[in-house]
């Protein structure tokens, strides 16, 4: 009997033995998977641009070259040219200048598509913003350029400051003026001199809490216009800036544009 002692004690080390292993197995097994998941982007289809192109000129099958990127990298960037928007866009005239290798966005093209109400995401919406015709960029100013926003908000001392207020906005009209139709590029496209009002893609949340935040302005606000290379982070495009949310949360008693008391809040990004 006391030989069989070692041999039960061996039984007992491999099935420990075999039970570690398999621990190490699952987990291994839990890592790799965990692994793949982080590594499995999904990709979607864009455009960018093959060559310079000028305001005016019309869009070719060859003008498109597709590229792959993570769509949450797309997501970043804004609303890209898809396969179903190609389609659509050949043969059209770009409402503005573009360079090799730019991503292709529906909204270089001109409204005779892009800004029927049907081009709009589900929830957003297009508003006209007045804006001071003597501090307006002038011709500088395109159809399908990003925009912030500038305006001066009361202080809690009596005193207001200018504040960045909305950034990244899509300008789609000028003063009114969008383009002639018939693929011809009304000035709109190629600047206008003078305006007191452009209008804006916006997320229709956004647009009612301007509406508000409108009232609390001194005077009319002026404009900046985004570089072209420039893509703010998603969660600060076209949305008020979040110090500056206690003035959208009811509209002012004075006139539109006419300043008020500052409501509890912060300060924003301000010159």
């Amino acid at each position: 009997m006391p030989e069989e002692a070692p041999a039960v004690q061996n039984w007992r080390l491999l099935i420990v033995a075999c039970l570690l292993g398999l621990v190490v197995m699952v987990v291994y097994n839990l890592h790799i998977n965990k692994v793949r998941r982080g590594l499995d982007v999904e990709m979607v289809a864009a455009y960018r641009y093959a060559r310079d192109m000028n305001a005016g000129d019309k869009l070719d099958e060859d003008d498109l070259e597709q590229i792959k990127l993570p769509r949450k990298t797309a997501e970043r960037i804004g609303k890209l040219l898809d396969k179903n928007d190609k389609e659509v866009w050949i043969d059209e005239p770009i409402r503005r200048n573009v360079s090799k290798s730019d991503f292709a966005m529906p909204e270089h093209f001109t409204h005779t598509k892009s800004q029927k109400s049907n081009y709009l995401l589900k929830d957003q919406v297009q508003i006209t913003i007045s804006v001071d015709s003597k501090k307006a960029p002038g011709r500088v100013l395109r159809i399908g350029d990003h925009v912030n926003v500038i305006g001066q908000l009361p202080m809690k001392a009596g005193t207001y400051k200018n504040y960045r207020i909305v950034e990244w906005l899509s300008v789609v009209a000028i003063g009114g003026q969008t383009d002639s139709g018939g693929g011809k590029m009304a000035s709109a496209a190629q600047g206008v001199r003078s305006y007191n009002s452009i209008t804006v893609v916006i997320d229709r949340d956004v647009s009612l809490q301007w509406k508000n935040l409108e009232t609390h302005l001194r005077g009319a606000p002026t404009i900046e216009i985004c570089p072209s290379t420039y893509i703010p982070p998603k969660a600060k495009q076209g949305v008020v800036a979040p110090e500056l949310l206690s003035f959208t949360k009811q509209a002012s008693g004075s006139s539109v544009g006419s300043g008020s008391t500052y409501d509890e809040g912060g300060y924003g990004d301000g010159y």
